[in-house]
């Protein structure tokens, strides 16, 4: 049975009858008129969304999970080849690495923002080392700045997972600016998100763009001047993954509140900092440079399951969210031999609790989850 909160993680149905009318005028250029309005609709997103993080090209995929698999591929990661990425992060960030026939080799976080720890880059760095896979975890901007310099001193590629941080910004400019290729990802609980799944692909490469335009589209190359009318040509075996139309749609609408929704996330995260100053809870800090979106608020406590379960007896949808880390997953049994030196993921995941930021929340509702937080701890 469906628990029901007082104060959900998301409230993303109230935006939705907020935006009923605009919603429902986009959806119907694609279920009652030309269906082929899905392709200019999807388009036109994608251009939208470009100029909103600041990047020559984006391609709208099904997933975040797909997207990072398809940028992975796009920056020629496979066979033999290893990838750094970190641990306190969703299994679809190791798994597109494995499932390009590459490596994880893991790295350990910052206390602080909880983001991959620049410092123990490079020393992890090896001969078949070909890529860094920093994540923006909870809407945190990694340091891909200073990780580019890195990268580039060992002519790596960079592929930003930013599946949580739509929105945020980092030394001025929206995440995945220091990247070669990134994703952001667009399902439910995202801080841009859809009906259902959906995600996008940013890059100011235009090698890595056009081969995403072929991954994305079965492989097919539309535009050989040498087929014959009517044919069809296939240069990569690619897959069949782009967004739907009917997503698309959806977020044509919302992107447009996304610099709206981003500042209110902040304010309720600027409370929640406040109300919680002065209790043993342990919040994070960020950078100078680092303007964070929240895709939730997460908060280190010693008695994590004692406040998790209270958090929700209260009505107030707590999570634990990546714990444990994905290197103590069955799928992983003895599959990364130095998990015992990320000292810093392994004690965030036994602390770590996430409190609902969506930003319809009331005053009195960030209120209420003080009050609950506070009597717990």
């Amino acid at each position: 049975m469906k628990e029901h909160f007082r104060i959900p993680r998301s409230r993303g149905i109230e935006t939705h009858r907020h935006l009923r009318s605009e919603i429902l005028s986009a959806l119907e250029l694609i279920l009652f008129e030309d269906y082929h309005n899905s392709y200019r609709i999807r388009a036109d997103l994608e251009r939208a969304f470009a100029a909103e993080v600041q990047q020559r090209y984006a391609v709208a995929a099904h997933s975040g999970t797909v997207a990072l698999f398809l940028a992975l591929r796009a920056c020629r990661i496979g066979g033999g080849d290893e990838v750094i990425t970190v641990a306190n992060s969703d299994i679809s960030t190791t798994g597109a690495i494995s499932q390009c026939g590459a490596v994880p080799v893991l790295c350990d976080v910052l206390a602080s923002d909880y983001t991959m720890n620049p410092e123990l880059v490079e020393k992890l760095i090896t001969k078949k080392t070909r890529a860094i896979l920093p994540v923006d975890m909870h809407g945190h901007p990694a340091n891909v700045k200073l990780l580019r310099s890195i990268a580039d001193h060992y002519n790596l590629k960079i592929v930003e997972d930013a599946a949580l941080a739509s929105g945020a910004r980092d030394y001025e400019l929206p995440v995945g600016a220091f990247a070669d290729v990134s994703i952001f990802s667009f399902s439910a609980f995202k801080p841009l998100g859809s009906s259902g799944n959906g995600a996008m692909l940013a890059t100011n490469d235009e090698v890595i763009h056009d081969r995403l335009r072929l991954l994305v589209g079965y492989g097919h190359d539309p535009v050989r001047a040498d087929v014959e009318a009517g044919y069809q040509n296939y240069v990569e075996e690619g897959y069949n993954v782009p967004l739907d139309g009917l997503e698309a749609a959806v977020l044509s609408v919302k992107l447009r509140h996304l610099k709206d929704w981003t500042r209110k996330r902040q304010a309720i995260v600027t409370a929640l900092e406040n109300g919680l100053a002065d209790t043993s809870a342990r919040t994070p800090s960020f950078r100078s440079e680092s303007a964070p979106t929240f895709r939730s608020y997460m908060i280190c406590v010693d008695k994590q399951h004692t406040v998790y379960h209270g958090l929700r007896k209260a009505g107030i949808e707590a999570a634990l969210s990546y714990a444990p880390p994905i290197y103590r997953y069955t799928v992983y049994a003895g599959k990364f031999p130095n998990a015992k030196k990320l000292k810093v993921t392994e004690q965030l995941a036994k602390e770590l609790v996430s409190l609902p930021v969506t930003p319809e929340l009331t005053q009195d509702d960030v209120a209420y989850m003080i009050e609950a937080t506070r009597d717990l701890l």
